[in-house]
């Protein structure tokens, strides 16, 4: 039987573009709740509760299960049992793009906010403990995720599930632009303002703020290198130093993992109408490989973080190893009924690991 499309892809690689999203969708949805709500669980012990930078990792963390859980989960069941959950009804329809918008710019502009707060404190550390704050910090992502909500809320009267009557025939439009004033305003008007919020903005800030941290970071270690610190400062001071190193490299690689994961697929929407035939069904486009390319690699920047975490936060990746291995000596000890106290022992499995 021959290719249906052949101007556009074959039989061959729009079943390929199905099948990534079928094998991916739930490796990337593991990956991501595993990583994500282990994040929160180490970043709310107390040992990172006393910094301002924790209040928006663990938010970001929020977010991207969010992402991950609303729209990722959504791919997976429509491309693995055909069923999309915006189609079951109106209510769905509406507050599911309307969410999936929310997490969406939450988690973006999250990061934003870390990139500001640290740029800040590098740039300004003696102004930083006023401007950099927990209770900041808090105050900050109690504004971004209600202003996401606000922004975005135009989607929950725009979409809707309706019937369009032709002659004796009724056509169900499952969820679609409810009007087409509304239809004219989301393709060409909310689709380049939400291209400028979600990532061209956000593109231009996280990328000044990289090159000025990574200037400071590099321009501070020859400063540390050409120096000779006093005795009785030494330790604190290094231990301040490698703790503010270690969260500029760990937002760094934060940065440009988002840069590197969301370009592909702003720019796969932006040559859409340029590349793509117009003749080619909207189902069809969604079975293209590289559709399936872009959003996957968006959707690894919401799963990936606390890999990151582990790479470059040296604090960290003790306390995940500390957390498993703590957790190990008290199963061992309770499934064997020995009262021993496990303080002692918890030390020697310290000091050497």
């Amino acid at each position: 039987m021959p290719d249906q499309y052949p101007h556009f892809r074959t039989d061959a690689q729009l079943r390929a573009g199905v099948i990534i999203w079928q094998i991916m969708c739930p490796v990337l949805l593991i990956l991501g709740t595993f990583g994500n709500v282990l994040s929160i669980i180490v970043l709310a012990r107390p040992r990172f509760r006393r910094w301002a930078s924790t209040v928006y990792l663990i938010g970001l963390s929020i977010a991207d299960l969010c992402v991950l859980y609303i729209g990722l989960l959504r791919q997976w069941f429509r491309y693995t049992f055909n069923n999309d959950v915006r189609e079951l009804s109106s209510t769905l329809c509406k507050v599911h793009w309307w969410l999936m918008y929310c997490a969406a710019d939450s988690s973006v502009w999250i990061l934003v906010a870390i990139t500001l707060e640290r740029l800040v404190s590098t740039l300004c550390p003696y102004r930083s403990k006023q401007l950099c704050s927990r209770r900041v910090s808090t105050i900050t992502v109690a504004v971004i995720v209600p202003t996401a909500m606000i922004v975005n809320s135009h989607l929950m009267y725009g979409f809707d599930r309706f019937e369009i009557k032709s002659g004796n025939t009724t056509i169900l439009v499952p969820c679609a632009p409810a009007t087409e004033s509304y239809d004219i305003f989301f393709e060409k008007v909310w689709n380049w303002l939400d291209l400028c919020k979600f990532s061209l903005i956000p593109f231009i800030i996280l990328s000044v703020g990289n090159a000025c941290i990574l200037y400071k970071l590099i321009q501070s270690r020859r400063k540390v290198k050409s120096q000779v610190l006093p005795a009785t400062s030494e330790g604190s001071s290094t231990q301040r130093k490698n703790t503010t190193s270690n969260m500029s490299v760990l937002l760094v690689a934060l940065n440009f993992m988002f840069i590197l994961s969301t370009l592909p697929v702003a720019i796969y929407f932006l040559g859409d109408p340029y590349w793509i035939p117009e003749d080619i069904p909207r189902h069809v486009k969604l079975q293209d490989p590289w559709w399936a390319f872009v959003n996957l690699l968006y959707y690894i920047n919401n799963s990936s973080n606390f890999i990151l975490y582990c790479l470059t936060g040296s604090r960290f990746r003790e306390s995940v190893k500390s957390l498993f291995l703590f957790r190990k000596i008290h199963n061992s000890f309770v499934g064997s009924g020995n009262t021993i106290q496990t303080s002692n022992i918890w030390d020697k499995y310290k000091s050497c690991c």
